[in-house]
């Protein structure tokens, strides 16, 4: 009986990890998190060091949220992730438009359209949905991951 019970707490502490962690043997720090000039949405970067000393990274990630509010690793819908991802700097330049600054990236996924139907009900026909336009912003006036011979620039 006691080792039924134990191998059913281990297995629901085991799904309920899954579902609220990343995927791979990580860990995950917020970086930043930057308010909307209203007030009401938070730019969220987030950064996965996974895979220890061998064979490891740091993947960055970032997200909209409700200002103040954490961000939801089941359900979060990522905006960017990029690996790497140096001097990564989020601002909001207006309350529908957000930069992604950056050094050097190569940036795995993107997408410049974000919508509060992501986050929360926004009504039958979306009346009260709110969009954020989001931009890349390169630092560097011409490469941002290459140099111009081909040759990758590097982070560190």
């Amino acid at each position: 009986m006691i080792v039924s019970l134990a191998l059913i707490l281990f297995c629901l502490g085991f799904v309920a990890a899954c579902q609220s962690a990343p995927s791979r043997n990580s860990t995950l720090t917020e970086q930043s998190r930057v308010t909307s000039p209203n007030g009401k949405l938070d730019a969220v970067l987030l950064q996965d060091l996974y895979g220890g000393a061998v064979g490891g990274g740091v993947e960055s990630d970032v997200y909209i949220v409700r200002s103040g509010a954490p961000v939801r690793m089941g359900t979060a819908r990522k905006i960017l992730q990029a690996e790497p991802f140096a001097g990564g700097k989020l601002v909001w330049k207006q309350d529908h438009l957000l930069q992604i600054h950056y050094d050097v990236a190569h940036i795995e996924q993107f997408r410049n359209l974000w919508g509060l139907w992501e986050i929360e009900n926004v009504g039958s026909a979306g009346e009260r949905d709110y969009e954020v336009e989001i931009r890349l912003e390169p630092l560097s006036g011409d490469f941002s991951m290459l140099r111009p011979d081909g040759s990758f620039r590097h982070s560190y």
